[in-house]
Parts: C-alpha cells; sequence; structure tokens
C-alpha cells in the first residue's frame, strides 16, 4: 500500500516548470513554464498533444475548476485564462499586476487571486447564470491585509486561507448570498520566522489541518481554527511544496531533494526511510513542486531538470521498506509472541532483529543480535606483513552475476547442481569450459585453501528458525554449522565466543586418541554443544545400544575473540555434524520432545534434541552400522519441511526430486515413503501446506508442484514464469506465495484453481525469502537487493453457494471482479484447464489438472 512510481516525462519544457494541473476527465497533464508556454500531456503514454503561448511571463499557477471543466491559468504578466474544455481559451482577463497564486470555491462561485499586498475576489459564472461568453466576472473585490507577496491561497469547509512573505497566515469568510465580500476572521502574525512559501487543506478520518511550509525550513501543522499543532524541522533547504496523500495518510514534501520527503503527520516523524518512492537508480535530479490528484490517487513531481514524475497509489505496493543489511538477505523468521520480532540473515553472518514501532505501521527499530567472528584467523599473517588481505568480494554483485549466467545455460549442458554457497562462490575456480565467470571474483592460480587464507569472509548465514516453545532462534551458516541462540539472563552476564573450527577439531582428535586409542577418529565429533556451566574438554563415547551421545563442552575462554551476545541473545548450542552449507531447518514436537531437523549440501539428514542441546541420530541405512551414514540424495538438499499429520518430513534436492520419509527420532527408522518425480531442474522449496493438506514445492524450471499429502500423484502444475526462489504459504487461507528471480512476487488461490489472484512488485533483485505474519496481514519479503518488504497479504471473496461445499473443493470459476485485482487485466481469464484425475483425501476434494499460466497475461 503506497504509491509507486509509474513513469517520467524528460525535458517536458524548454525552461523550468512552475506549474502543474490534471484534468481527470481527459486524463491530461498541463504544465506551466518560465517561459509562459502552457503545454498538454497524455498522462498514459506521456506523449504531448498541445502546446500554447499565450501569457507572456512565467505561468504561476494552473486550476483545473472540475465543476465547470474549465481551467484557470495565471502568470506575473497579470492575465488570468480561461481555457474550455476542448483546450482552448474562452476568456482573458488582464489585472495589470502579476497574480502569484490561485484557488476556486465552488461553494461560493468565488475566484481568488493572490497579488502583491492583496487578495482579489471574482465571481464565477455558473451555466445557470446564462453568461455563454464569460465566464469570470471582471469586477472584483480586493482585501489588503497582506504586506507582502501572498504566496498561497486554499480553501475549505467555506472559507478562504491565504500566506505569504509576509509571514502571516490570515482567514476569511464569505456570505452565502448577496454581494461578494472577504471578511477577514482572524490572523496569525508570525506564523513562521520567515516567508511562507506553501500551504495546502489535509483531512483524514480524524482531523483536518491547514499545512504550511517556509523558507525558514519546517513545516507547521494548524487547525481550521488557527492553532498550531505539531512543528516539523531539520529540513536542509527551504520547503517548496507540499501534498498530503490521503490514501497512505502521509505528507511528502520538497526541500530541494533528490526524493520526496515523506512524513507521518500523526507522529510528526520523517519516514522517508521506510516508505520508498521507487524512483529508477537512473533518476537525477531535485524535486521543486508536488502535486496530489485524489480522483487518480496519483501524484505529479517537478524536478529542476524540467522533467515530470509521475506515481500511482497501488494497494498491492510495499506497506514499508526496511534497509538495514549492507549485503544480500538469505533467509527470514519471526516469533508470534509479543513483543512481535523479524529475524533477518545474510552475508558475513549477519543477524538483524526488527520490531514495529507503535508510533506507525511504517516504521521499524532494528540491531544486529547475533554477528559471527570471523571464520579465519588471521593474525599470524598480519604480524609478518605477509600475504596481503585481499578486498572482502562482494556478495550482491558475484552472487548477482553467478545467478544470471547459471539461469541461462539449459540442463542438457550442464548436469550438475547450479546451487553454489557464497564461501564456493568466492573461492572456487569455476571451470564450466564455455561461460567465464569475472575473473576478479575468481584466482585461478589459487587453491581454495590458498583463496581461503587471503580472504576474510564469516559465513552467510542462509537459513533462520525460530522455535516458539523455547524461544531458540536457530540459524544454518554457509561452513556447515548450526547454531541456537536463546534468552538466558544467567548467560548474558558471561561474554562467549565461537571457538576456531580447525583448532576445535585438531584439540578434539588428540583427546580422543589419548582418552581411547580403540575408538574409530571418525566419530570422534558428532555434536559440539557450547553451555556456561563448565568450562571442561568431555567428550563421549557412543554406546552400542542407544542413541549417539557424542557431547563435547569446550573451553569458552579466548581473549581475541569478541562477544557473541548482542541485545540479549547468546549462544546455546553450536551444532557440527554436517560437512556443507545448511539449506533446510525444521522444527516440531513429537511424543513431547522437541526436534530438530537439520540437512544441506552434504546431502545428510540429521536429527537433534533440543531440549538437550545433543544430537540425537543421522539418517542411516536400517541394519548397517552408525557410522554408515546414507546420503539422503543424489545431489545437493535444498531445502525441508514437516507434515505433523503424518509426522513425515520431505526435503527437496538438486537432482529435480522430492523425498517423503517417516520421521523417527533413530536414523534407521526412517523409511522412505515416497519420491516425488516430476520437475525438469533443480528443485528449490517445498513447503507442507497445512490448510489444504498438499505438499508444495518449486523449480527452476519455473513451476509450483502441487502433491498430495501421501506424495504422488502431482495435482496440479503452475507456471510461475519465473524460476522459483522462495515459497510460503498464507497460514489463513492456505494461499500460495512464490517469489521469484524476476523479482514479482505472485500469490496464487487454492479456492480459484490456483489461479494467480495478486502481484506484488518492487524488489530490485532475487527474491529469497517469504513469511506470513498472519496477527498483521502481511507478507514480508528479504532480497538480494539488501532490503526487506512488507505487504499487505491477500484476502479471498467468499462466494455464498446454495450447498455449503469443502472448504477447499476446486470449483470457483473467475468473476469480473477478480480480474480487476492487480496485475490481473482486465478480461483474463483460464485459456487452458485439462482434467487428469479426482483425487479425494482429508475430507477435501482436489481436481487432478494443469493450469498453464503462460497462456495468460503477465500483466
Amino acid at each position: 500500500m503506497a504509491m509507486e512510481y509509474r513513469n517520467s516525462i524528460n525535458e517536458a519544457h524548454l525552461t523550468p516548470i512552475t506549474a502543474i494541473e490534471f484534468n481527470p476527465y481527459r486524463r491530461e497533464i498541463y504544465t506551466g513554464a518560465e517561459d509562459g508556454s502552457i503545454r498538454i500531456w497524455e498522462l498514459e503514454s506521456g506523449k504531448l498533444l498541445y502546446s500554447f503561448n499565450e501569457h507572456v511571463g512565467f505561468v504561476t499557477q494552473l486550476l483545473y475548476c472540475k465543476e465547470l471543466k474549465v481551467m484557470f491559468s495565471v502568470s506575473i504578466d497579470g492575465q488570468i485564462i480561461v481555457w474550455g474544455p476542448t483546450n482552448k481559451t474562452i476568456q482573458k482577463i488582464s489585472t495589470r499586476e502579476p497574480i502569484y497564486c490561485i484557488e476556486y470555491n465552488s461553494r461560493r462561485q468565488q475566484l481568488l487571486c493572490g497579488y502583491k499586498g492583496r487578495v482579489r475576489a471574482f465571481h464565477v459564472f455558473t451555466p445557470e447564470e446564462g453568461h455563454s461568453t464569460e465566464v469570470v466576472e471582471r469586477k472584483a473585490i480586493s482585501n489588503c491585509e497582506h504586506t507582502d507577496i501572498v504566496s498561497c491561497i486554499i480553501t475549505c469547509e467555506g472559507r478562504f486561507y491565504s500566506a505569504g512573505y509576509d509571514r502571516k497566515i490570515v482567514l476569511y469568510d464569505t456570505p452565502h448570498h448577496g454581494k461578494i465580500k472577504l471578511k477577514v476572521i482572524h490572523v496569525i502574525h508570525n506564523a513562521h520566522e520567515a516567508a511562507i512559501s506553501c500551504m495546502i487543506y489535509g483531512k483524514n478520518s480524524d482531523n483536518s489541518w491547514i499545512i504550511t511550509g517556509s523558507f525558514d525550513r519546517t513545516v507547521k501543522l494548524w487547525s481550521l481554527d488557527g492553532n498550531l499543532l505539531q512543528n516539523f524541522d531539520g529540513f536542509s533547504n527551504t520547503i517548496t511544496s507540499i501534498c498530503y496523500v490521503a490514501p497512505t495518510q502521509t505528507l511528502w514534501l520538497t526541500a530541494n531533494s533528490p526524493a520526496p520527503i515523506i512524513w507521518d503527520p500523526k507522529g510528526g516523524i520523517n519516514v522517508s526511510d521506510f516508505v520508498s518512492t521507487s524512483l529508477p537508480s537512473t533518476f537525477s535530479g531535485h524535486f521543486k513542486k508536488l502535486f496530489y490528484v485524489p480522483e487518480g490517487n496519483l501524484i505529479f513531481g517537478t524536478t529542476n531538470n524540467r522533467s515530470i514524475v509521475i506515481w500511482k497509489y497501488n494497494s498491492s505496493a510495499s506497506l514499508s521498506t526496511l534497509k538495514g543489511h549492507s549485503d544480500i538477505i538469505e533467509t527470514l523468521t519471526f516469533t508470534e509472541k509479543e513483543p512481535l520480532l523479524i529475524f533477518s540473515g545474510g552475508a558475513y553472518s549477519e543477524i538483524q532483529r526488527w520490531e514495529r514501532l507503535q508510533l506507525n505501521s511504517f516504521m521499524y527499530s532494528h540491531d544486529v543480535v547475533c554477528f559471527l567472528k570471523d571464520i579465519e584467523n588471521n593474525e599470524e599473517k598480519c604480524k609478518h606483513g605477509k600475504n596481503k588481505k585481499l578486498e572482502k568480494p562482494k556478495l550482491k554483485s558475484a552472487r548477482r552475476k553467478y545467478s544470471q549466467i547459471m539461469n541461462t545455460i539449459p540442463t542438457s549442458s550442464y548436469s550438475g547442481s547450479k546451487s553454489l554457497n557464497n564461501l564456493e562462490m568466492m573461492m572456487l575456480p569455476l571451470d564450466l569450459g564455455f561461460m567465464e565467470i569475472n575473473k576478479d571474483l575468481v584466482d585461478t592460480s589459487s587453491s581454495i585453501k590458498e583463496r581461503k587464507k587471503k580472504i576474510k569472509i564469516k559465513p552467510n548465514c542462509l537459513k533462520l528458525i525460530y522455535d516458539e516453545n523455547y524461544d531458540y532462534l536457530i540459524s544454518g551458516y554457509e561452513d556447515s554449522r548450526i547454531i541456537v541462540w536463546g534468552y538466558n539472563d544467567e548467560v548474558l552476564k558471561i561474554p562467549m565466543t565461537i571457538p576456531d573450527k580447525d583448532k576445535l577439531t585438531k584439540d578434539t582428535t588428540n583427546t580422543n586418541t589419548n582418552t581411547n586409542s580403540n575408538t574409530n577418529t571418525n566419530t570422534n565429533i558428532n555434536a559440539t554443544a557450547i553451555t556456561t556451566s563448565t568450562t571442561l574438554n568431555l567428550t563421549e563415547t557412543q554406546n552400542t545400544t542407544g542413541t549417539i551421545q557424542d557431547i563435547m563442552v569446550t573451553d569458552i575462554a579466548n581473549n581475541d575473540s569478541v562477544t557473541n551476545r548482542v541485545s540479549g541473545l547468546s549462544m546455546k548450542y553450536i551444532f557440527e555434524r554436517h560437512k556443507g552449507s545448511i539449506s533446510g531447518l525444521v522444527s516440531f514436537c513429537v511424543d513431547n520432545t522437541q526436534w530438530l531437523l537439520s540437512t544441506g549440501f552434504d546431502r545428510r539428514i540429521c536429527v537433534w534434541n533440543l531440549a538437550t542441546g545433543k544430537l540425537q541420530d543421522v539418517l542411516r541405512i536400517a541394519g548397517q552400522p552408525k557410522e554408515k551414514e546414507e546420503l539422503a540424495a543424489d545431489d545437493i538438499i535444498t531445502d525441508v519441511d514437516y507434515n505433523p499429520n503424518r509426522k513425515e518430513y520431505a526435503y527437496s534436492s538438486a537432482d529435480r526430486m522430492i523425498y517423503l520419509r517417516k520421521f523417527s527420532p533413530k536414523g534407521d527408522e526412517m523409511p522412505l515413503q515416497a519420491v516425488l518425480q516430476g520437475h525438469e531442474e533443480e528443485v528449490r522449496q517445498i513447503k507442507w501446506n497445512n490448510i489444504n493438506k498438499i505438499w508444495v514445492s518449486g523449480s527452476d524450471d519455473r513451476t509450483i508442484r502441487i502433491w498430495p499429502e501421501t506424495g504422488i500423484p502431482c495435482l496440479k502444475i503452475i507456471n510461475n514464469i519465473g524460476i522459483v526462489t522462495a515459497l510460503c504459504i498464507d497460514s489463513l487461507n492456505g494461499c500460495i506465495i512464490s517469489g521469484s528471480n524476476d523479482h514479482i512476487i505472485r500469490i496464487y488461490d487454492p479456492q480459484k484453481r490456483y489461479e494467480n489472484v495478486q502481484k506484488h512488485c518492487g524488489h530490485q533483485d532475487e527474491i529469497k525469502a517469504i513469511i506470513h505474519i498472519p496477527t498483521r496481514n502481511n507478507y514480508v519479503s528479504a532480497s538480494w537487493d539488501g532490503t526487506i518488504r512488507v505487504w499487505n497479504s491477500y484476502v479471498q471473496k467468499l462466494y455464498p453457494t446454495q450447498n455449503q461445499a469443502p472448504k477447499n473443493m476446486d470449483r470457483f470459476s473467475s468473476t469480473a471482479a477478480d480480474d480487476n485485482i492487480y496485475g490481473i487485466n482486465d478480461g483474463l481469464a483460464l485459456k487452458k484447464f485439462t482434467s487428469i484425475s479426482q483425487s479425494q483425501y482429508s475430507s477435501q476434494i482436489l481436481s487432478n489438472s494443469i493450469i498453464n499460466e503462460s497462456d495468460l497475461s503477465d500483466e
């Protein structure tokens, strides 16, 4: 819900633009310039329609009168020109004095003009009065309350307000009938410390204001009776224009700034950092004027380089844009407990916490809650001055470049996984034979270890989940670690650091060798837990009948490291069993025990007990020794989710398959239930839809597939247009939310045959994570563009039927009202629907069909 940038008209005039107006009936934009010219533009195309040169001095204001369907233009040449419905002049009045502003009151049928030192009021004829040749009576009355230029006039509720360079605000009243009179009812002297440059009338459901801007670089809110309500300061230049945007209830200001400044008038707070104006990166210039049109919810802006910028209100645009990460964002999660918190993770191990402020719905506070120490220790190199550290790679450009190249490679030409973590991307020489990667990112003469030593990189946070039962924030990293963060008052008193992984492994190996020389060294570390109750190194060997119990309590004292506790979160455990990047985490409760299921690029599946912080078991082949881990897929595993109804979990893989297994705390008792085949490219996402009791998968083949609870057969195929990079399930209505590499979020409604019912545009790069916050009816998305965006969630329309059908029965047809949803063109309809079979489960009916959205319009 925001004003969304639509287009610009560049170099609209030969001289600076001084006035702008809009005709809502003809959908035309009127502009006036310093050279006296007036030009008319077509809104949709930006095409120049007409150009006039009736004025001989610069145009100070244009005013369109909806009641009479005429436009007034005034200039410093002293002329009032009336333009007819066909854009022809129908009357000219010469007042012989420069006119600086103009306003019309339909109740009083009066036209007020601001001059130097006075205000003049003209009577305006209506068609009923029979004046076919004249619109404005040439005689006028004057009021000389002002002593300097009258820069602005507004009208509201039968009153006039004028303000000027003499720092006065004057309130007028006029009689309903009889001769025109301007009765001054109140004068605000020294309303500002300098000349008043602009004034508007603003109104919401609760309040009405007079809002003024001044050369003193302040904005003030006044009651209609002239009482000062608020004072906004801190602007860097003169306030040149103000407009109140009713749909968003925000003030848009210009102070010779490169983008409009947005304020919340209720709280008196600048919210520009959270409300995006979505200007293109190529835009240049400084804004001079802003003009809001309520009929079309449009904002027009003019700039110093003679451009016209157009915004339009879009209820599907982002409510707020959160900028806090310095690089790419990979994952999101949240806690439903009050206060509701959002956690985001991304480049260089950074995890940030976001909380919406009470002042308004735009602003969020944020802080870094978890930040790991560099995984490589370069102290020895720095002491000797050798091997000068290379500049840290920019993950935004590296990830984007790699993704663009890999997404264009046909499957037939490249059989391996296209997924690489950031460490691999920064350090591995990528030799694909027929493509060239940026040489600055790959040093082909260096080995992996040499590259690691030269570049100081923190492992990216790839996965975040929040366990509500224990209040644990669980993060998975590229260096194969899983860290459990918790709130603990006792722990907060003790600073803790992450031990060096290589040193830890070496020390543990030596300890195991000394204490149990007959034990296989491959089982010396199965999990690592950091606690605060002891600093002893303790290793427990496996018993022959129970689960794996190898837990190491490590020494956390390290004077060269910084604390990893920030803002109340501290490390509870570190889990180390994986040998590759962590790509999937899911927690759930079975038999009154809270379990954590983890998987990653190493194709292993681990089960952790969150109550004890211990590794319970790993996926193993039945009947084989516990050392014989089973690789769960033929290629890297990309995601995992859990179905609590059947106690089953599914994981997706780069081998184009989805695997469904029964969960058990024992690794050799997790049999394979089904293999879901059908995707033609790497499967990136798998999600359980608990509302509709279905599995949902997304792939690089640009499709979303719907699977039954049992796994097979495939029920539906949805063409997503873009590569599916993120999936989420609306927990209130079961809608499927997808994020793509084309920067678009799409919502598919199961009750409308999985029709694309809503789109959200705004991100500038690939979307990596989406979450649904049901208590606020918000979707929250994160992207490689380094921003988090908050959106209004999709609300289903209810259609009453004679016989109440099952909630998710796929029998709803498209209606004309649905076609008007943003992102769907008028007349949009499903053109291809092929029935395959029917499957009834969990008291719900789903039609087995294929929807090919490529036959639909994308816009």
